[in-house]
């Protein structure tokens, strides 16, 4: 085997924890120790791609779609892309402000290639999405500087102060790219206009950019989703990730589309040609005729809008059931489990701290992390659940439950099963629970019949 150095970098490369979880997963499941792994660790979708957007995409191969296609995505596609954001954002978008993308990390990668040089820093929501720390500390050797959430005194729920933000901003550092997920990977939380619009007038005063990821901008709850782009300026501050991946059920298309800054998108579309040639044809046919009518090499793709309405709106409905049965659920727990309101995306990060330090756990499990707690639940229970650590030190002390898998298989029964895990805990330690064993089931189907 040859002896070659590679690039000392890659030591500050992480990775998405999600998917060497799932196949740990996938390991247990094989060993038939438990005849059910309950599922809370998965961040894909719950329901499927709509129908009338697979019908799409078979129309396109049926019609031999199959040759390359434009590097940055056929005008078409973009200016309906770009028609789509002018309206929901009430900022003037145009086609040269679009590039499609195999899914939504190249976005982040493009980002972080073109705008970092020696001496800068990026700064990241923690806990956030851990991809943004693993390729800002790669691009920029790790000069990477978190926004670490804090507790709400009163609700022991994680927040993002601008007052935290502003005290990295005056470190002296070379700041010059904030990242903003919202609705929020992992803890589903909703980021208020009024923080949107103090960070907007940071970027502005600070000279810095804002990569700011609404993926989940659809999946949001009794809730308005703000955006960067709507503050007046911002299109000259914001690169925007967004994609089909979650509001439309299509993680495995990989799709997704950058909004920025014209002389941006220009570099974006050279890497985009080093990279990856461009998006192929029949994923670029199906985005376009989400937003409107799609005419190529003489073939004509009506636009499916009014056909998926409906059907996004059941699946946000649906999310919104059980996000909100899982919470109301998880606070039978309390105080050992304090989960946050959810907002949007389809995620909970309850806080798990105090059971963190019962006695049981501490001292005859020997667990003091969320990590090792996630390893156990896992291992010996059955249930999977990342631990809040995956997301960055701010997690810490956390649960990353997510909700999109079907209601009753994994939502409804494994919620039980937690909660039955966690008072057996309690009860070892010492210490009388507020809810006792034999209430489960019961207290559990209240909930349940309250929202399915």
């Amino acid at each position: 085997m040859p002896d070659f150095e590679t690039n000392p970098d890659l030591k500050l490369l992480g990775t998405e924890t999600a998917f060497g979880f799932g196949a740990e997963v996938m390991a247990v499941e094989k060993t038939k120790k438990f005849p059910q792994i309950y599922k809370f660790h998965i961040g894909d979708t719950g329901p499927k791609t709509p129908e009338p957007i697979i019908n799409t995409a078979i129309q396109a191969l049926s019609d031999k779609q199959t040759k390359y296609a434009h590097f940055q995505g056929y005008l078409q596609v973009r200016a309906n892309i770009a028609k789509h954001w002018t309206k929901t954002r009430g900022v003037k978008i145009k086609p040269e402000n679009i590039i499609l993308t195999p899914g939504g990390k190249p976005v982040i990668e493009l980002t972080m290639q073109t705008l970092l040089t020696p001496g800068d820093y990026v700064v990241g929501q923690n806990p956030g999405y851990p991809i943004y720390e693993s390729l800002a500390k790669f691009y920029s050797h790790g000069n990477y500087l978190p926004w670490l959430a804090r507790h709400n005194s009163d609700t022991q729920v994680l927040e993002f102060f601008i007052e935290d933000l502003e005290k990295i901003l005056q470190s002296g550092k070379k700041i010059k790219l904030l990242v903003v997920n919202t609705p929020q990977n992992p803890t589903g939380m909703v980021m208020p206009r009024a923080k949107l619009e103090a960070i907007a007038k940071l970027a502005k005063k600070h000279n810095f950019m804002v990569l700011f990821d609404d993926i989940y901008d659809q999946i949001i709850f009794n809730k308005e989703h703000f955006s960067l782009l709507t503050v007046h300026g911002m299109l000259d501050y914001t690169i925007n990730l967004n994609g089909f991946s979650k509001n439309y059920a299509m993680t495995g298309w990989r799709l997704g589309f950058a909004v920025a800054p014209e002389w941006l998108i220009k570099i974006f579309g050279q890497l985009a040609i080093n990279k990856w040639s461009c998006v192929n044809r029949v994923d670029q046919i199906t985005a376009g005729a989400i937003y409107g009518d799609i005419e190529l090499d003489k073939c004509l793709y009506p636009c499916v809008a009014d056909k998926i309405a409906e059907i996004i709106k059941s699946d946000v409905a649906l999310y919104e059931k059980k996000g909100k049965f899982l919470v109301e659920a998880l606070r039978l727990l309390s105080p050992y489990v304090a989960p946050n309101d959810v907002e949007g995306a389809f995620y909970d990060f309850p806080n798990i701290a105090k059971i963190l330090e019962l006695h049981y756990v501490k001292n005859d499990l020997s667990i003091s992390t969320d990590k090792e707690f996630s390893h156990w639940l896992l291992y010996e229970n059955g249930l999977a659940a990342l631990a809040g650590s995956d997301f960055g030190e701010g997690g810490s002390g956390h649960l990353r439950f997510s909700y999109s898998e079907d209601q009753n298989k994994h939502i409804i029964p494994g919620v039980k099963h937690f909660i039955k895990i966690i008072i057996d805990l309690i009860t070892k330690s010492g210490l009388t629970p507020l809810l006792k064993m034999e209430e489960v089931e019961e207290k559990v189907d209240i909930i349940k019949n309250k929202y399915f």
